[in-house]
């Protein structure tokens, strides 16, 4: 054992041991979750390592996460099709079947090839360090209250008490859950193989995202640094270092997962020392800029990143996708690692070869996946998808047109088909909420662009441009160290014709009559193709992502998706969705181009671009602690943790109804449904149903308008729910009841509060039987008699 992995094993028990005083009694869910991961990890290690051949740990810390969407995934396609019931014994033997399965592979398809312990047990300590931190923060601000959250917790509730998949919409009963549910399932998933509670797992699932989304970064990075160094000693010489490696990874898993972006730098610092604010900075101003500030009716907008979701506690789709997308991105880029490994080979071209490239597949499962955990990756990670192909067939068949288009059309279309075939136990029973693509009327400021997004535009485009002077600079002449021979129309080999453009070129040979033309084209074709196979791979997976990132700042600028907020938010949700994943893309290539910056040899400008990049970059990451001061309080002083309990603020913000709630949820079992009063989205109507996760006749009214797409139900159904709190006629009360299943009604303090005197409790009474009282608070819930 190496002194790296000795330290690394002493430092992760210590953090281990430091569970108990940072976590109290939490720390029996952490750790249950913590080796959980630890299972699925190992479980799953002989499939990543065949997806990750290339990489130092073989894929290790990506396996847990393999391991984690395909289990789940299992799961959800077996209970959507009603084989199974969505149950924990079904959950444990779905696990346990898949890593057999694993090994199996392992042992008897592929060479499994042993990690490198020194760099696997780093990567272990940061995710388990990252792990505790997040989840420490998350007992200063446990509540399952305020933004989404009533959604986000109320799905997993739903979801915990039901063994159907979909679970009934706990706020239009009747009918199964019409949205994005993939994140909130696989938290359930979770929650069921570990045997916890949803209390603490609601943060558990979100804190364990948030470590993903340092981690898996960081391997990227460090194996696209490590990639881009070998680079250079084969083409220069000299020894390998581990500085920029392990500085660009630790840059871009901050990046991802504690970065803000330059809005803080400028009104959060700059103008708070200038004294130019009015008040002190917000944390969530750095996601409600363009729009907000100055305020446009019209077009207010939503550009938020990972680092905001963690600390603010939503668990909503693009959350939990996080640690998926970055899934996808290591496999495209073990795709091309490995795929690019010998620039010297001329590749044949082969259907097998092309469409049975394991990292393509996998890629095309999980954008299946997104479709049900969240949409919007599902196109957004089909083009990069398609990128990465495109790039991956200039390298391999040298540019050749037909080759490269072939290729790529059909990985494309693979991909595609899987990702639709996957999907299918979702969209089956899915109606989409897209009403179309709307041109956009309104646009960004400029200048709000540039403090959004100037700084990683700027570090991309300056790489970019730099990469393609280096390589003008430092190519050859085209043909001179090209080996094979490729036959042209004319009957002359490529070779042939490349000797005789070079002496053209040299003065060796005066052209014949016709002649000029015909060399000076094979030297413009040479050039194209050579291009692709001098770039150092490192370099251009950066172009591409950065390319992609620019793209999708773009788009929203151009069109958007139509959906009911249209009028005063028709660009929102898709710049929110877009720029979310520019966010991450763009995190992954500053931390790369920085790096590369500063240690790129006999550039000083380009290293000075590089310094001042790293102050504004590094500038960014103080958004991690202004937030978290905003947001969590004082968190170096232990007695104000207050643990990771969801529900523990129901005493305090619904004093009159909590015991109620807590009967409801402790004592009844099933999904019968509950009725309470309804209300508008956000606010804190829906508590009884969100906290329980019994369904109810109709729940927040915009949200449900989103899912369904059909208000003059909704107002049918709320009328209904009027009905049968205030009608003094007992037939149309009863009638109504058996309609929506009513099996409990609630009256509590927002039932008391909508309706006022109008509320017949003698008529309610009177069909159904108090079950539970609080006689201080006036609170409670009534069993409907059978009719």
């Amino acid at each position: 054992m190496s002194k790296k992995t000795t330290v690394s094993g002493i430092l992760l028990v210590l953090l281990v041991l430091a569970t108990t005083p940072l976590l109290g009694t939490d720390n029996v869910s952490f750790l249950k979750w913590w080796l959980m991961t630890l299972v699925l990890g190992i479980g799953f290690y002989p499939a990543a390592a065949a997806l990750f051949p290339r990489f130092h740990d073989r894929g290790w810390m990506f396996s847990k996460v393999l391991g984690i969407v395909v289990s789940g995934f299992a799961v959800f396609a077996l209970g959507s099709f009603g084989l199974v019931p969505f149950t924990a014994p079904v959950c444990l033997i779905t696990v346990g079947v898949l890593i057999l399965a694993s090994w199996i592979f392992g042992c008897f398809k592929v060479r499994v090839h042993a990690p490198e312990i020194d760099f696997l047990m780093m990567e272990e300590v940061l995710f388990f360090a990252f792990f505790l931190l997040w989840t420490y923060l998350a007992g200063f601000h446990p509540e399952a209250h305020g933004t989404e959250k009533f959604m986000d917790y109320g799905f997993m509730k739903a979801m915990m008490r039901s063994t159907a998949v979909p679970a009934e919409d706990l706020w239009y009963s009747g009918s199964g859950i019409n949205y994005y549910y993939g994140g909130q399932f696989y938290a359930v998933f979770l929650t069921k193989i570990t045997f916890t509670d949803v209390k603490q797992t609601y943060h558990l699932m979100r804190t364990m995202v948030a470590s993903f989304a340092f981690v898996l970064p960081f391997s990227i990075t460090y194996h696209l640094a490590e990639s881009r160094a070998c680079h250079c000693i084969r083409k220069e010489g000299g020894n390998k270092s581990q500085i920029a490696p392990v500085l660009g990874g630790l840059l871009s898993g901050g990046a991802v997962s504690l970065a803000g972006n330059m809005h803080y730098v400028i009104y959060g610092c700059i103008r708070q020392w200038l004294g130019l604010n009015e008040s002190a900075y917000w944390f969530p101003s750095s996601t409600r800029y363009i729009g907000y500030d100055p305020l446009v009716e019209n077009d207010r907008t939503i550009h938020e990143f990972p680092s905001y979701s963690f600390v603010l506690g939503d668990l909503h789709a693009h959350v939990v996708n996080v640690m998926f997308v970055l899934l996808v991105l290591g496999l495209l880029y073990s795709y091309v690692k490995n795929t690019c490994r010998d620039p010297e080979k001329e590749w044949k071209w082969s259907l097998k070869d092309v469409l049975f490239q394991p990292q393509i597949i996998a890629a095309g499962f999980l954008i299946g996946v997104f479709h049900w955990s969240n949409y919007w990756d599902f196109v957004i990670y089909f083009v990069v998808i398609a990128g990465f192909s495109l790039y991956g067939a200039l390298y391999r068949y040298h540019a050749r047109a037909k080759e490269t288009i072939g290729t790529v059309l059909l990985q494309a279309a693979e991909a595609f088909a899987i990702g639709t075939i996957v999907a299918l136990p979702f969209t089956m029973k899915f109606e989409t909420m897209v009403s179309g693509v709307g041109i956009a009327k309104h646009h960004s400021m400029l200048y709000q662009l540039a403090i959004l997004w100037g700084l990683p535009t700027v570090l991309v485009v300056l790489f970019i441009a730099a990469v393609l002077l280096a390589w003008r600079k430092n190519c050859h002449l085209p043909g001179m160290e090209r080996q094979g021979q490729i036959v042209l129309a004319d009957g002359k080999t490529q070779e042939e014709v490349e000797e005789q453009a070079v002496a053209l070129i040299l003065g060796e040979k005066k052209p014949e009559p016709g002649e000029k033309e015909t060399a000076e084209k094979p030297k413009k074709v040479s050039a194209f193709c050579n291009f692709w196979r001098e770039i150092a791979v490192s370099d251009m997976v950066i172009g591409i992502l950065g390319l992609c990132a620019i793209g999708l700042i773009i788009i929203p600028e151009l069109v958007y998706v139509r959906d009911i907020y249209e009028e005063s938010y028709a660009r929102s949700n898709t710049m929110f969705k877009l720029t979310y994943q520019a966010f991450i893309l763009f995190g992954i290539c500053m931390s790369y181009i920085i790096t590369r910056f500063l240690l790129w040899k006999k550039e000083r400008i380009l290293q000075v671009f590089g310094g001042i990049g790293l102050v504004l970059f590094l500038w960014t990451f103080g958004y991690f602690g202004t937030s978290v001061y905003s947001w969590f309080g004082n968190i170096f002083d232990l007695s104000e943790y207050r643990g990771l309990d969801a529900t523990a603020y129901l005493e305090n913000v619904f004093s009159e109804d909590a015991g109620a709630i807590r009967w409801l949820d402790e004592t009844i079992e099933g999904q019968p449904v509950v009725l309470e009063a309804n209300g508008d989205s956000y606010s804190d109507y829906e508590r009884v149903s969100a906290m329980t996760g019994l369904p109810t006749v109709l729940g927040w009214y915009v949200h449900e308008w989103l899912w369904r797409g059909d208000p003059a139900d909704l107002n049918v159904r709320a009328e209904d729910v009027k009905q049968m709190y205030t009608s003094t006629d007992t037939n149309e009360v009863l009638r109504l009841l058996e309609q929506y299943h009513v099996t409990y009604i609630f009256v509590g303090s927002k039932e008391k509060e909508k309706y006022g005197d109008a509320l017949n409790e003698s008529l309610l009474q009177s069909i159904g039987d108090i079950v539970y009282q609080d006689t201080a608070s006036g609170t409670y819930i009534l069993q409907v008699q059978d009719t």
